[in-house]
């Protein structure tokens, strides 16, 4: 068994008289197949008949039937997961009163178009019209966007807080049908006009109470804010006193040597002012050395100089010519000649104190640059008052945050009030009494609305966070440097720009594209059991790089490693689409429409 026969999905399209195809099949199986073509050969047609026929979900009108026809078929065969076939035919016409024709049916026997959707919802965890939105293109490309998929009701029903918007409705037109009896019982009994102020009154009063809960709610969490900084700042003063100790440390031991260098002892705070002032003096020593041993150097030239001049001068004194005797010349040249030695040693002893000084002047260096390398720990980070430990009512704060919650809550349907409302509504009459507690029914079914609300939307938010969080890595591997993506439960897709959010319809089409692919992709592998997912044109006003990397993206979703089995591609980037079928033959086909038959 290959590949292609391993796994339900859309095997066969047929086409008869539909746009500029007069009869045409197609077989489909798994993998990533790319339907290559040049802009008008009818790409986008077998996309839009496939969810036509599949979902009857499209604009088409009778434009779709060719010319030379009275109707057009498009007829699908969809293997379920339960390994089942599904064949689905539709067929439009030019009557006016009989638009379309339907034939369904589901392993050869035909079933009613009503058990299509419970087909879908168990095979894919959705309803149809969500399917269609999510797993096929729309042909409008305006409805081909995230905010159009209809993602917050579909999350609703996939992690079951339907129930909850359902409830949210049924409290609205109960709360509506109260609101109605109030106002024709105000308007009918003029006369309790003044009991009906004190009431409203007291609701104001009740509003007043549900403030003060708020601004409490708010203080606590000013404080859990504060609490977290606190915790920041002692984390910044514990990394300081390990990087202080560890050049304390360094220091200290580099004062240790330059102490047993200057032969008395230095302190790490006076060490770089000792070593500069070490550093001074020798380089002075140095100096003073260097003219002496240039000088001596100079007294031995000339005395050499000297000894020449008297061997040269032939018994004759080489100064005033007078005529010398034999002891005399031996006696200046043995005097010259221990000048001459003792000159040298002098030199001698100069240049082995130079060697020596320089040596010291080196060592002393050494251990300044190596002061210098040692990382300075900067100034100690100030502390926030009371930061230096944890009080107990930081350790607290997040349980009080939730009690003060609990009475903004209790604030809003406070039984007192209603009480109240009832007590001094009592002599009013029948009527009035029926006013008391409709005004306690609204009350209540405010509340309740409002509560069911927040509930609802909370976790709304909770479930798609991880969708969410996936889209933006996803986009920032995709579109580098362009800001981080947030995806909200309806859809509404915005982007980070300078610490702006910018909202999808001031996306290029390139980055809307790419947007819709990873949310269509990442909400059928999170909240569907979808396996097949049809683009048309996804690789269109792509910059080269993006649209490799889509492309590449796209041939690789369909290797039967996840949840996708099928995924459908048109596109006119044929040699792309060629390159990445002959990387991966076996997962990747190439189907080519610029000659279909009868065209």
């Amino acid at each position: 068994m290959t590949f292609l026969e391993n796994f339900p999905v859309i095997r066969r399209l047929t086409l008869k008289n539909w746009r500029s195809y007069k009869d045409f099949t197609i077989d489909l199986g798994p993998g990533t197949t790319f339907i290559v073509a040049t802009n008008g050969v009818g790409k986008t047609s077998l996309v839009e008949a496939a969810r036509w026929a599949l979902f009857g979900a499209s604009s088409t009108s009778g434009n779709a039937i060719r010319v030379d026809a009275d109707s057009a078929t498009a007829r699908v065969e969809l293997e379920l997961p339960d390994l089942r076939v599904l064949a689905i035919e539709r067929t439009l016409t030019r009557n006016a009163r009989r638009r379309s024709n339907l034939h369904i049916q589901l392993d050869g026997a035909p079933i009613a178009e009503e058990d299509v959707g419970q087909h879908f919802l168990e095979a894919y965890g959705t309803e149809p019209g969500f399917l269609a939105r999510l797993a096929m293109p729309a042909a409008d490309r305006s409805s081909d966007t995230p905010s159009h998929l209809g993602l917050e009701a579909h999350l609703g029903r996939y992690y079951g807080v339907d129930g909850l918007s359902s409830a949210i409705e049924q409290l609205k037109k109960r709360n509506g049908v109260v609101a109605a009896e109030i106002k024709k019982i105000k308007e009918v009994n003029a006369a309790a006009a003044q009991r009906l102020d004190h009431l409203l009154e007291e609701e104001n009063m009740a509003k007043l109470r549900a403030e003060q809960a708020n601004e409490v709610h708010q203080s606590l969490k000013g404080r859990v804010d504060r609490a977290r900084e606190k915790h920041r700042r002692r984390s910044e003063l514990a990394a300081w006193k390990s990087r202080h100790e560890t050049w304390r440390t360094a220091t200290e031991h580099l004062a240790e040597r330059i102490s047993a260098e200057l032969g008395r002892k230095v302190s790490m705070e006076l060490l770089q002012p000792a070593i500069d002032e070490f550093l001074s003096d020798i380089d002075g020593n140095i100096q003073r050395v260097r003219v002496d041993i240039a000088v001596n150097e100079s007294t031995e030239a000339q005395l050499t100089s000297n000894d020449q001049d008297l061997m040269a001068a032939e018994h004759d004194c080489p100064i005033c010519r007078r005529p010398l005797d034999g002891m005399t010349i031996t006696s200046a040249h043995e005097a010259n000649a221990d000048e001459i030695t003792r000159t040298r040693t002098v030199i001698s002893g100069l240049k082995s104190t130079e060697a020596d000084l320089l040596e010291r002047r080196r060592r002393a260096k050494e251990i300044l640059d190596e002061y210098r390398r040692v990382p300075h720990p900067g100034p100690e980070p100030e502390m926030l008052q009371g930061a230096a430990g944890t009080s107990n009512a930081d350790e607290n704060i997040e349980e009080q945050l939730e009690k003060a919650f609990a009475e903004l809550v209790e604030a809003r349907a406070a039984h007192k009030n209603a009480t109240r409302e009832r007590e001094q509504a009592q002599a009013a009459g029948k009527a009035m009494e029926r006013l008391e507690s409709l005004f306690r029914q609204n009350a209540v079914l405010t509340a309740a609305i409002g509560a069911t609300e927040a509930t609802r939307n909370e976790l709304l938010t909770e479930t798609i966070r991880p969708l969410a969080s996936e889209v933006s890595q996803r986009w920032q591997a995709l579109f580098p440097g362009r800001g981080q993506l947030v995806t909200r439960p309806d859809g509404q897709i915005t982007r980070s720009v300078s610490g702006h959010q910018l909202t999808f319809d001031a996306f290029s089409t390139g980055e809307g594209m790419g947007a819709t692919i990873l949310v269509r992709l990442l909400v059928a592998h999170f909240a569907t059991s979808v396996n097949f997912c049809w683009f048309d044109e996804p690789l269109e006003h792509l910059d080269p790089d993006v649209r490799r990397q889509v492309g590449n993206a796209l041939s690789r979703l369909a290797t039967g490693r996840g949840p996708l089995r099928q995924v459908v591609v048109t596109t006119y980037e044929e040699r792309l689409a060629r390159h990445l079928q002959a990387r991966d033959p076996e997962h990747v086909k190439l189907l080519d429409v610029r000659q279909p038959a009868g065209r």
